[in-house]
């Protein structure tokens, strides 16, 4: 599996806080069936995550990654952050403060939770008009997706892709959040599933769980995609496979 979407350098965002919690948090990833993650620390979140780009954040990313090799953990480890969207994002990615997973042209955005629809479109459509393309982290907590899930085929229709957490799926932030996952997942409106995890011990890097659930609930072939062919297919700058399941027309959405 490869995991797009991890809060594991220390000391940077509220994930891990020390060194040998991003090592636990590595072990139990790669014990799980995780052979590749992104490092994305919160950014443009400002006065509380900041973390553009500089030569002080790259420096925490080479010490992990020298860390990993020290202890011999063989994960492959890439760089990428979680965007925190606001209205002056995208001239932030022009300017390369913001930066893409493993430097390329996928972005990693985060909305906040109550924002308004129109205004998480019109940031969408700036990054687009860059040429670059959103990958909206788990719109699945949204309270406007959990109200209209079709939003979600919207976005997916103007060319982002979506990312969902597997502890929504899973039921770990509460019933709405997960009837909302569902809800994407059965229309094909997700392009990949990570752990967004944040400690060794709650909101893991353990990916296993999420396997099994897609695998029990869709099939081998519909884990394999969400957890390994997409981010596989992200992470090199190919484009994901089409979204075979969407209808070409709106659909209506219920619980």
């Amino acid at each position: 599996m490869i995991d797009l979407h991890v809060h594991i350098l220390p000391g940077m965002d509220d994930g891990a806080d020390t060194m040998d919690e991003s090592m636990e948090m590595a072990e139990l990833a790669l014990d799980s069936g995780v052979e590749a993650l992104v490092v994305t620390p919160h950014s443009n979140q400002k006065g509380r995550f900041e973390n553009y780009m500089s030569p002080e954040l790259i420096q925490v990313y080479k010490e992990f990654c020298h860390k990993l090799d020290r202890e011999q953990i063989p994960l492959k480890i890439y760089f990428g952050m979680e965007i925190f969207a606001s209205d002056d994002m995208a001239a932030k990615i022009k300017n390369r403060q913001l930066v893409g997973l493993n430097a390329g042209d996928t972005y990693l955005i985060e909305f906040p939770f109550d924002a308004e629809p129109e205004w998480i479109g019109e940031r969408l459509e700036d990054v687009l008009d860059l040429k670059k393309k959103p990958l909206i982290a788990h719109p699945e907590r949204y309270f406007c997706v959990q109200d209209y899930p079709e939003l979600v085929y919207e976005w997916v229709r103007m060319g982002c892709l979506s990312q969902l957490n597997k502890g929504s799926m899973l039921g770990r932030f509460g019933r709405n959040v997960q009837r909302a996952a569902n809800i994407l997942l059965d229309n094909g409106l997700v392009s990949c599933v990570a752990s967004d995890a944040h400690s060794s011990f709650r909101r893991t890097t353990y990916m296993a769980d999420a396997c099994d659930y897609l695998e029990s609930r869709y099939s081998v072939e519909y884990a394999r995609l969400l957890l390994r062919e997409n981010p596989r297919r992200i992470l090199s700058g190919a484009g994901i496979s089409p979204h075979g399941r969407i209808p070409e027309r709106r659909r209506r959405f219920f619980w």
